[in-house]
């Protein structure tokens, strides 16, 4: 099939016509990125990581064929550009397979990756038996189109069907080649059977309830057949005929059979991946079960109760996420040793871990001291908001763990010892040093429960939000963003008046964190008036405060590329959500942005303004000599140079 036309690309032809701004010559290159990078290591940012999800990364122009969806994997042209730029990480999303009807990945699976990730060109390779071929891909796969835009969207439903036919396709064609003793097929499938017996743990119990899933279109097993529902369930109590039906599933239907290869394709991908790749992902870490998860593990959740978020829904209501959480009282067994529910986490965290160098723990406080709340207790109200239209909200019965005890959910306190007994021992175990990770610790104010084992016990960082937190008011070591995967572009935030009337947004604030000293106070007045009446000077001053702030930062790809549009509305269910994408022809839309002086990072000239406040701070407060002005000044000028080769016409 066809999915779309062709919009102003032809395969083998990236150009349309168009007049390209200023691009780095080849020559430039490395004399850019040594002097971005020797400034921002005078800044002291040791850690620079773009945030960008999997789904959100560009289709590949070499390629020219369009999945619907991008990929993490084989993206070294990409990957070269960011690092061009100052970054030297990046920070993706939870990269689990998706569940049918719900695009988020924070709803994904523990265990089960993404085949929608699959990079189905390498299957035409030696390597994986040539088991599709162009006309195959072509037929599915629709051409590259290039917006006008400098963005695109995921579509969800026609990259499932795009992937479904292929893998579908690959799985035949792999079967004909092995029983045609083909070389190539014969050692793919001796990998693909010791991916089988190394995943045997989780691997067929997914498979079988994906392949029931599918009759129902649905994940959300509250729609199927108590049978269906309790299948597993009925095994594992050694009933007969569950036990047939379990393995007729598996070894009769071609659904339980791809969905295997599938995982079995996009794991190869991904460690062949992580073994080439030349900068730092970082994972991240579910903090609830999926509805498989719980399927699969159905002893080790609580009943009746669900985790969601004490505040962030309408009118700061909770947010119900509908999670399944461990059941703390099977964490740890008598003798100390990790219970079921201990070694469920401790395998969620070492496949989040298999291919990432650094992770990111998702809603860290829901480890410690999760928000929880009775998934039969359900109050609607309804509230006007400022513009006096009536909105519902949702408020359930919250539990929180210091009282969870005496209720009888956590007697032993266990949410409590997670983390130094299971989280920090198993990064440890993965060379990975638990205070360079990325800990979302928002709320930890709100309960002291966590605050005593995340910073008093533990000593841990968390994660400094630039949207309420001055620059120099964040812990040196924590990470710090203006804006992550949950908030708008700082395009939209800088006219949202709940947000600039914080205090790290006033005029005055950025003009003393770019003009520090007592002496640049002409200097002062000026930017404040130019800052008032540019909104680009305005964005500037914002993420050259975020390079004063600590050692490790992070920038998401829609405020980089100058993106106004929101990837994810956090406590909504919207048709954009989550679909925000890179344009493919993501290079030359980023240099025209610069050119005409438009939302896009001109990255020296960030760069160059931090490091001019930085000296002068220096100075005022003693740290440097006014002589580290005329040292620092060829660095500044080297950054301006190629602030203004980046604004150049091509």
């Amino acid at each position: 099939m066809r999915i779309n036309n062709v919009v102003g690309f032809v395969k083998g032809n990236t150009s349309r016509g168009l007049t390209f701004n200023r691009k780095l010559r080849e020559d430039e290159k490395k004399p850019y990125s040594e002097t971005l990078n020797r400034a921002l290591d005078y800044l002291g940012v040791q850690n620079r990581a773009l945030i960008i999800h999997g789904s959100s990364f560009p289709a590949r122009l070499s390629s020219g064929e369009d999945q619907k969806i991008g990929t993490p994997y084989g993206q070294e042209e990409f990957l070269d550009f960011i690092k061009l730029h100052g970054f030297n990480s990046v920070q993706l999303g939870p990269d689990g397979k998706l569940n049918r009807k719900d695009t988020s990945p924070y709803t994904s699976s523990a265990f089960a990756k993404n085949p929608l990730f699959i990079d189905f060109t390498q299957l035409k390779s030696d390597e994986y038996a040539s088991i599709l071929s162009d006309d195959e891909i072509d037929r599915e796969a629709s051409d590259i189109e290039i917006p006008n835009e400098n963005y695109t969207y995921t579509d969800f439903d026609e990259a499932n069907a795009i992937s479904n036919t292929l893998l579908s396709a690959a799985w035949n064609n792999f079967q004909n080649k092995l029983n045609q003793g083909d070389n190539n097929a014969i050692r793919l499938n001796e990998e693909y059977q010791r991916f089988q017996q190394e995943n045997s743990y989780w691997l067929n119990d997914y498979a079988v309830l994906d392949s029931i899933a599918k009759t129902y279109g649905t994940d959300h097993y509250p729609n199927w057949s108590q049978e269906d529902r309790e299948l597993l369930k009925r095994v594992k109590q050694g009933d007969n005929n569950a036990r047939n039906r379990y393995w007729q599933i598996l070894n009769e239907d071609d659904n339980s059979n791809i969905y295997k290869f599938s995982q079995f394709l996009v794991g190869k991908q991904a460690k062949a991946d992580s073994r080439a790749r030349n900068i730092t992902f970082i994972g991240d870490l579910l903090v609830g079960g999926s509805s498989f998860d719980e399927l699969a593990n159905e002893d080790i959740f609580l009943k009746g109760y669900k985790l969601g978020c004490d505040n962030g829904g309408p009118f700061d209501s909770p947010q119900t996420w509908g999670m399944s959480i461990v059941d703390p009282n099977k964490l740890f067994n008598k003798d100390g040793s990790l219970g079921p529910s201990g070694r469920y986490l401790k395998a969620k965290l070492e496949k989040a871990l298999s291919n990432s160098s650094n992770i990111r723990i998702d809603h860290a406080i829901g480890l410690v001291n999760p928000y929880l709340y009775k998934e039969d207790t359900v109050v609607k109200a309804k509230k006007r908001d400022e513009h006096g239209m009536e909105k519902e909200y949702t408020i359930r019965e919250k539990l929180h763990s210091g009282h969870l005890s005496e209720l009888g959910i956590d007697r032993n306190h266990n949410f409590e010892k997670v983390l130094n007994r299971i989280v920090l021992p198993t990064m440890r175990e993965h060379g990975i040093d638990p205070h360079k990770v990325v800990w979302e610790d928002l709320g930890w104010d709100r309960t002291g429960v966590f605050n005593k084992v995340f910073r008093d016990q533990e000593h841990l960082n968390g994660i400094s939000g630039l949207m309420w937190v001055k620059s120099y008011e964040a812990p040196k070591d924590n990470w710090a963003y203006i804006g992550c995967h949950d908030n708008p572009p700082v395009q939209q935030m800088m006219h949202d008046s709940s947000v600039t009337s914080n205090e790290p947004w006033k005029l005055d604030y950025l003009a003393y964190s770019m003009y520090p000293a007592k002496y640049q106070g002409h200097e002062r007045e000026q930017f404040k008036t130019r800052i008032k009446s540019n909104p680009r000077e305005y964005i500037n001053a914002k993420f050259a405060d975020l390079l004063r702030s600590t050692k490790n930062i992070q920038i998401s790809f829609m405020d980089f590329f100058g993106i106004n549009k929101t990837y994810n509305q956090p406590g909504t269910v919207g048709n954009e959500n989550w679909t925000l994408r890179l344009n493919p022809n993501y290079k030359d839309t980023y240099y025209k942005s610069l050119s005409h002086n438009d939302a896009a990072l001109n990255m020296p000239e960030i760069v160059s303004m931090a490091v001019n406040a930085k000296v002068n701070d220096d100075i005022q407060y003693g740290k440097a000599s006014y002589n580290k002005k005329h040292e620092i000044q060829p660095m500044i000028n080297e950054l301006n140079h190629w602030a203004g080769v980046l604004k150049e016409p091509e």
